[in-house]
């Protein structure tokens, strides 16, 4: 009976311990948050104007169409088989000889001719942004191989839920584990104020808008441990004092933000510029979309103008080849059964969006027909071609393996052997990463 008591009691122990132990790492995290008070701005910006901006011309193009080759943007492209298409590929970072893919809520490293490996950071599908946010989930660091990953976890003391960047050990190491990782149980977390639009292991930014309204005006840079660095000003044209009664504060979440060559690149909704960001405090204006009178500025439409037959750029990427733009132009409507309108100086039209194509070597825009699906693949005569993404000089979209299957037209051509190979194992369940460089 006393031995029995004995057992009870060390069992009783080790149970006290180990709940002292997980308080002590919930006590660890808060002092982690609140060791450091970030600190206010730290730098003043420089704008960088030495080199010549160059124009996309929206405005001229809209009104035109023609055929783009994907041999005009890149020279090379791959297939990868990138998961069951139950779960989404939201983000994709180029590590040496391959991709890290984020398939939702799970890290794979995928190389050709190989079979994919887990990278064993264990997540839920919760910890993740949303899949329509803008800006990077993961970045890689080639020099240090190391994977950072951006994650959310709820905090029970606030009800509300924390932000942080994660370190994750060199990549080998990761993959050679028999066990998963738990953000947790890493050293390297950096809580932030909220989700980075953008970030790397020197920063993040993130968007701040004009006062009183939902318009971003700019972007503000800061390091890891919150502390601000520099606020830097998108351009947008002086709205003045808002009003209290315009309740007119649209703003879109556009995907017109992203890493280029790892250098921040961003524009504002109602800016028709795009900038980059050199460093934490240097900013480079390197394109102008020039929209012309379909342009509305931010005044305008605060002012409640009307946005009918005025366009925006909904999406935007670039490798050194070329930039890619969505452009929306907003429809007129002035009556039910508007599109029966044969008044010829006031006819309506429907919204429209056009994909267009600004290539660097001719400094020539081209808008691609309204009913393409994407740049003519000429490379292996596959799918029409139009980036989800890019990371480092890479582009890539994701498709459905029934997409490939029923819309690729195999002509017996040599360049499509290596296409044709990859469709004859391909499993209808499938997500297809295609990705040219």
């Amino acid at each position: 009976m006393k031995n029995i008591s004995y057992g009870l009691f060390f069992i009783l122990l080790i149970l006290i311990s180990g709940c002292k132990q997980k308080g002590e790492d919930n006590s660890s995290s808060s002092a982690e948050k609140s060791s450091h008070q970030p600190t206010g701005p730290q730098y003043t910006a420089n704008y960088d104007r030495t080199k010549p901006t160059e124009t996309i011309d929206v405005e001229s193009t809209i009104s035109t169409s023609s055929e783009v080759r994907l041999s005009e943007v890149a020279s090379s492209i791959e297939y990868f088989q990138v998961g069951d298409d139950k779960y989404p590929v939201t983000d994709v970072v180029a590590v040496d000889g391959g991709f890290i893919a984020l398939n939702k809520p799970k890290l794979y490293l995928y190389r050709q001719g190989k079979k994919r490996k887990r990278v064993g950071l264990k997540t839920k599908y919760s910890d993740w942004k949303d899949s329509n946010s803008p800006g990077n989930s993961l970045f890689y660091d080639k020099t240090t191989t190391k994977l950072y990953v951006q994650l959310k976890k709820l905090n029970p003391e606030t009800g509300y839920s924390d932000k942080f960047i994660v370190e994750l050990p060199p990549l080998d190491s990761v993959l050679a584990r028999t066990h998963y990782l738990y953000a947790d149980s890493l050293p390297n977390r950096y809580f932030l104020q909220n989700w980075g639009e953008i970030f790397t292991p020197e920063m993040y930014i993130r968007r701040f808008n004009y006062p009183g309204t939902g318009f971003d005006y700019g972007v503000t840079t800061f390091n890891l441990k919150n502390d601000t660095l520099c606020h830097f000003y998108a351009g947008i044209d002086s709205i003045g004092t808002i009003k209290d009664d315009n309740f007119y504060n649209f703003t879109g979440l556009y995907s017109t933000s992203y890493l280029y060559d790892n250098k921040p690149t961003f524009s504002a909704t109602y800016c028709d510029t795009v900038y980059r960001l050199s460093d934490h405090r240097m900013i480079t204006p390197v394109y102008n979309i020039h929209l012309g009178k379909y342009k509305a500025s931010a005044n305008y439409v605060i002012n409640k103008g009307d946005k009918r037959n005025k366009v925006w750029i909904n999406e935007l990427r670039e490798n050194p080849k070329g930039v890619f733009l969505k452009v929306h132009r907003e429809g007129k409507s002035n009556k039910s059964g508007w599109l029966d309108n044969k008044d010829k100086e006031n006819r309506d039209f429907p919204s429209e969006d056009y994909l267009m194509v600004y290539l660097k070597n001719k400094r020539q825009t081209k808008a691609l027909p309204l009913t393409s699906q994407g740049i003519t693949n000429d490379l292996d005569n596959g799918l029409p071609f139009w980036p989800d993404g890019q990371t480092d000089e890479y582009m890539y979209m994701i498709r459905s393996a029934k997409d490939l299957k029923q819309q690729v037209k195999l002509t017996g051509s040599p360049k499509q052997n290596t296409l044709k190979n990859f469709l004859s194992d391909l499993p209808d369940n499938q997500n297809v990463m295609i990705v040219v460089k």
